[in-house]
């Protein structure tokens, strides 16, 4: 009796291809966004208008995607190797 190879018991289902799965929120953009809501919720029942709130609610979140995507610092890698080809040796 011959054992099958690796080839032939790997599952075959596994070859099938999957969509994609949207990324799922990291804890620094889950407590950005808690934290956001939460300081909208004060605001808002301090009396606050709700158009200045809406603004607030924008520029923090125009604020918190700049701040996390550059966490990763790799704008400035890019920016350091686009100077360096740049600048004579």
């Amino acid at each position: 009796m011959r054992t099958p190879s690796r080839a032939e018991c790997r599952d075959r289902r596994s070859t099938i291809p999957h969509p994609a799965t949207p990324p799922r929120l990291g804890a620094g953009e889950a407590v950005v966004i808690i934290v956001i809501l939460t300081l909208a919720g004060a605001l808002t029942a301090h009396g606050i208008p709700q158009g200045e709130v809406l603004q607030l609610l924008a520029a923090a979140g125009v604020l918190s995607v700049v701040v996390l995507r550059s966490w990763s610092l790799a704008p400035l890698r890019m920016a350091r190797s686009a100077l360096s080809a740049v600048s004579p040796a």
